[in-house]
């Protein structure tokens, strides 16, 4: 007796198991970006940044980010850092001050009580790898169900 599964359906199979890892990894990754944003907000020396520059753009259809550049100085030296976060109702302007909380063992890693934070699009990845497990996910089932029938 033949198994009803081919190469096919298997790979499709292995595909939605993919996608569910993809996922799993987002929110992980997730909760470890907020976890590091967190203590580093808590625990960072405090400092005053300017708004220089402001950029918002879409990532996705339902996802966009804003990425701040901030300067701000820290024991005497100047930096000028990019702070990225999924979009919200918060409207920076060029010119404005930010609480911005730096690592005392890194100046160049400094965080915001926002949110906002100097891994750049790092802080992104979560969404887009949970976006793309649940696209493999979809159009896999929708291949296992629409695929060609064995007679």
């Amino acid at each position: 007796m033949e198994s009803p599964f081919g190469w096919r359906e298997l790979k499709l199979v292995l595909a939605v198991v993919l996608g569910t890892l993809l996922i799993g990894v987002g929110m992980l990754l997730t909760v470890r970006l907020n976890e590091a944003i967190d203590e580093r907000v808590r625990v960072g020396a405090e400092t005053t940044g300017q708004v220089v520059h402001v950029e918002r753009f879409r990532i996705t259809r339902s996802f966009s980010a804003t990425r701040l550049t901030v300067d701000y100085t820290f024991d005497g030296v100047r930096y000028r850092e990019r702070f990225s976060s999924e979009l919200d109702e918060s409207e920076f302007r060029v010119g404005e001050l930010l609480d911005v909380r730096v690592d005392r063992t890194d100046p160049t890693r400094a965080a915001t009580p926002d949110g906002y934070a100097t891994e750049d699009l790092l802080l992104q990845a979560p969404t887009v790898l949970a976006g793309l497990g649940l696209v493999m996910i979809v159009i896999s089932l929708a291949l296992i169900r629409t695929g060609p029938r064995r007679g």
